[in-house]
């Protein structure tokens, strides 16, 4: 799979995913091509474990569960490090930099209020 990427590091993934199908004709004769972006949190000869939800507060010993994939080596087509692993201590949203006034959503096209 190419240059070694350290654990814990933000990466892209694509790869082949199974494909359940179920009362039709014919079978499909090909998996799923899928993507993912996390954090590799472990990884042997085998398999890859990208995780792509948990807790900020202590990544080393989370308070809270977290979520994501584990991956057959054999099925990933493409892996690749993120530059977020490059800023040591920037996680996606950071508590001290949220704007509590600020709204979050996504906006239609129109604006629901103007700027001042």
């Amino acid at each position: 799979m190419g240059q070694a990427i350290q654990r814990s590091s933000a990466v892209y993934v694509r790869y082949l995913d199974h494909v359940l199908f179920r009362n039709t004709d014919e079978a499909l004769d090909k998996p799923a091509e899928r993507e993912t972006i996390g954090w590799l949190t472990q990884e042997n000869e085998e398999l890859l474990c990208i995780q792509h939800d948990r807790t900020v507060e202590d990544l080393l010993y989370p308070s809270g569960k977290a979520s994501g994939l584990v991956l057959l080596k054999s099925s990933v087509l493409e892996i690749r490090a993120l530059p977020l692993q490059n800023i040591s201590s920037w996680h996606l949203i950071s508590r001290k930099g949220i704007n509590r006034n600020a709204e979050y959503a996504l906006q239609s096209a129109k604006r629901k209020t103007q700027p001042k």
